[in-house]
């Protein structure tokens, strides 16, 4: 019998079905909109009106944009660029100010925007991509991250600081930004409408629509027709290849970041002209999570898909928006199921060279023991022992010489400190990097906080409850994790942040479970409503926080964690599961944060949605990896420098932009320099003091010189004795540094009869000599 060949008709039949796969959605979506949802505020039918779904389609189409540059990068580079959106910020300041402040043409301001938005783009590859090119992809991405919240902050900061900008006032910088640009753009008394709603439109959506349209097809153009756009396709296809090839890797990689900046530069453009520049500024997680949903179901992979996926979700959110002014919130709920059901299904397709990408953190060791040689040294002890000492009796008489808002933020300090050290555990030896960590802490605080206010539940049994409550959800969170690393995780912790402050503190959900107020609790005698008490509490919490997480890394648990971090195919071979594993390591996390957000809520008197924003999830992860991530030092670190900028910069927008700004500043800077953060250069002095301490006892601690040339370790050590000719121990001197009595011994010597201390050299060398290892 042979085998038939295919025929036309089952082509055909295919044909079909890919049309009625991508239909599908377009109709459903139509059904939902015109269907389901109700129609205007007030009026008895059903139905999205028109204008509404052309305003949806017009966002749309400029998350598109969005879109297609992460997929760029995420094709050539390995990495989510979560920057895409703050590289256009610079340049659509600049235009937005020429036109509102000066009377630059916008057309004259168009090519300059985009070209400086090119040149941010290219200037990141430089500077920081490059950099980090050899690195973990994770590394990578937090690189991407504290950038964006770097050139959010200084981008608009360093356009205004330009002569030509008439900036002379405060008036003039509150409302620049915050209003529209609607007037100022050509063309601002033509408007059209569309339909019986009374909302004009005009040159900002026919600009936005031509040129995301313009925009795509250049880019399909470039790819399609260019030798360099072909050596972007090799590239992305199998960078190794491509560099076998002679493609000249580091060319083309300039290239498509400046390709992305200047889709950045388009998207803020027309997102600026469309709503408001202030809307399109910064990192914008309202508008990049929807295009990195739409870059997510396009598998990273296909432009079309991305451009159609984006419509769809700029369509629904503004019909929703419109109809269903109180439930927006569900629409990141939406994108959190897309996300993981995307991911999930994905991870089955991931190649040789994505699974190769580097998708563990591995940016920094752990912080490393004094050497043993060392710790029993009067004066290494004095030095560590001593340094704690004051250390913990600065922090415990600390409410004492300060006031009571000084206090308040000492009590903060405290606890974020133990929501950063949860990243600890799933960050630092996970190896996951988790962009929604106040969500966990949002849970526990809204659990405590109703168990004690509600339930009459008391505080010392509803905490440990809110922790396993938080632990649950991290766990159910952390599922993808299973199938999907770090990388792509991260896109889902962001999803999930946003959706618990949009959905957990909104009353028309949990108004039944969000407490009003909350009480601070008591013990026996002890009444911890003063501030003073208070801070005592929340001192102890962390104490008992730092204690569990040292003995966890000791413990089985924390070596198992890092061992799936660093090889999970080998681990499991050694009979680990490595998916119980990650999954405890997402509930002990979770579980952590779960308990700090308790003592928040009992210690805040309350809990407020604007403590729980994404923005402060990105905040706190930054501040982690700032200090170091690796260890628990570097949370506190981290945590204090966090703590300090918020209680300075409280009510002043200035400090808040300096203090924070520098912050993500100095992660950039501590990730060029020590990646480790700032525990790792304090581990640094403390080696240095090491080194010396060292060379004037004369050990050799061959852990303290492993990075010193030979010949350099010969200029720094010093000699003990002249060199001698002779062997064994007569080689040695018979000076009292060699005796049986010397620190080199540390034991008692031996007499003689007239009482006299024989030498270990020479003549009456019978001693034994000990070497230090």
């Amino acid at each position: 019998m042979t085998a038939s060949l295919p025929t036309r008709p089952s082509a055909a039949r295919s044909v079909v079905v890919r049309c009625a796969i991508v239909a599908a959605p377009a109709i459903g979506l139509l059904i939902l909109t015109q269907g389901i949802l109700p129609g205007s505020p007030g009026s008895p039918g059903r139905g999205t009106p028109a204008a509404i779904l052309f305003t949806g389609l017009v966002l749309g189409m400029l998350g598109s944009l969005t879109a297609a540059g992460l997929i760029l990068i995420y094709r050539t580079a390995r990495v989510i660029n979560f920057a895409q959106t703050a590289i256009g910020v610079a340049g659509a300041t600049l235009a937005f100010d020429l036109v509102q402040l000066t009377s630059v043409p916008f057309f004259v301001t168009l090519p300059l925007a985009l070209g400086l938005s090119g040149v941010v783009g290219l200037t990141f590859e430089v500077a920081i991509v490059r950099r980090f090119f050899n690195s973990s992809r994770l590394v990578l991405t937090v690189a991407t991250i504290a950038a964006a919240s770097a050139l959010a902050a200084f981008g608009p900061v360093l356009i205004r600081l330009l002569p030509f900008l008439p900036y002379r006032s405060a008036s003039i910088e509150v409302t620049v930004g915050a209003a529209p640009v609607r007037a100022d753009l050509p063309f601002a008394g033509w408007n059209f409408t569309i339909g019986s709603l009374p909302i004009e439109f005009g040159f900002p959506e026919i600009f936005a629509m031509q040129i995301t349209v313009v925009s795509l097809i250049l880019l399909a153009a470039f790819f399609r027709f260019t030798r360099t756009g072909v050596a972007v396709r090799a590239l992305a296809e199998n960078a190794e290849r491509a560099s076998l090839l002679g493609i000249s890797v580091g060319t083309v990689s300039m290239v498509v970041w400046a390709i992305a900046g200047v889709l950045a530069g388009a998207g803020a453009l027309g997102t600026g002209a469309v709503l408001t520049p202030a809307q399109a500024n910064g990192i914008a997680p309202s508008l990049l999570l929807p295009a990195l949903a739409a870059a997510v179901i396009a598998r990273f992979q296909s432009l079309p898909v991305a451009t159609y996926v984006s419509i769809l979700l700029g369509v629904l959110t503004q019909a929703v928006a419109w109809s269903l002014p109180d439930d927006t919130g569900l629409l990141n709920i939406v994108l959190l199921i897309a996300l993981g059901v995307s991911l999930l299904a994905r991870w089955r397709q991931v190649g040789r060279s994505e699974s190769g990408a580097g998708l563990a953190w591995q940016a920094v060791g752990e912080q490393r023991a004094i050497p043993p040689q060392l710790a029993g040294l009067t004066a290494v002890r004095v030095m560590r022992y001593g340094g704690l000492a004051v250390l913990g009796l600065i922090v415990l008489l600390y409410p004492w010489f300060v006031g009571t808002g000084a206090t308040v933020i000492g009590g903060n300090v405290a606890l974020i400190s133990i929501a950063i050290l949860s990243l600890v555990v799933l960050t630092g030896w996970s190896g996951q990097v988790s962009l929604g960590q106040m969500g966990y802490v949002a849970v526990g605080a809204v659990v405590a906080g109703a168990l004690t206010a509600r339930a009459g539940v008391p505080f010392w049994v509803a905490v440990p409850l809110a922790a396993a409550a938080a632990a649950a959800v991290a766990a159910l969170t952390g599922l993808p994790a299973l199938r999907v690393r770090g990388l792509f995780l991260a896109v889902m912790t962001l999803a999930f942040g946003m959706s618990v402050s949009a959905v957990l503190f909104n009353r028309r959900y949990f108004g039944w479970l969000l407490p009003e107020g909350v009480e601070r609790p008591s013990l026996f005698l002890l009444d911890f409503e003063d501030e003073r008490s208070m801070y005592y509490l929340c001192l102890a919490a962390l104490a008992v926080s730092v204690a569990v997480i040292g003995n966890l890394r000791r413990s089985r648990f924390g070596r198992t964690v890092i061992a799936v971090r660093d090889n999970e195919a080998s681990v499991q071979a050694f009979g680990v599961d490595p998916v119980r594993t990650k999954l405890a390591a997402f509930a002990v996390s979770g579980g952590l944060a779960g308990f700090a957000g308790a003592l928040l809520a009992h210690h805040g008197r309350g809990v407020s949605v604007e403590s729980f924003t994404p923005e402060a999830s990105i905040a706190v992860f930054l501040f982690a990896v700032f200090g170091g991530v690796s260890s628990i030092g570097g949370a506190m670190l981290g945590s204090l420098y966090f703590n300090l900028v918020e209680f300075f910069s409280f009510g002043n927008p200035i400090l808040n932009v300096i203090f924070k700004s520098s912050g993500q500043m100095f992660v950039l800077i501590l990730l060029f320099s020590a990646p480790g953060g700032l525990i790792s250069l304090t581990n640094r002095v403390r080696d240095g003091a090491l080194r010396i301490i060292a060379q004037r006892r004369h050990i050799v601690v061959p852990s303290l010189f492993a990075d010193f040339a030979p010949e350099v370790m010969e200029r720094r050590l010093i000699p003990l004795s002249e060199p001698s000719g002779m062997e064994g121990l007569s080689a040695l001197p018979g000076g009292d540094e060699w005796t049986l009595d010397s620190e080199l011994h540390g034991r008692a010597p031996r007499k003689r009869e007239n009482g006299s201390t024989p030498g270990v050299g020479g003549a009456n060398g019978r001693g034994k000599l000990e070497r230090t290892r």
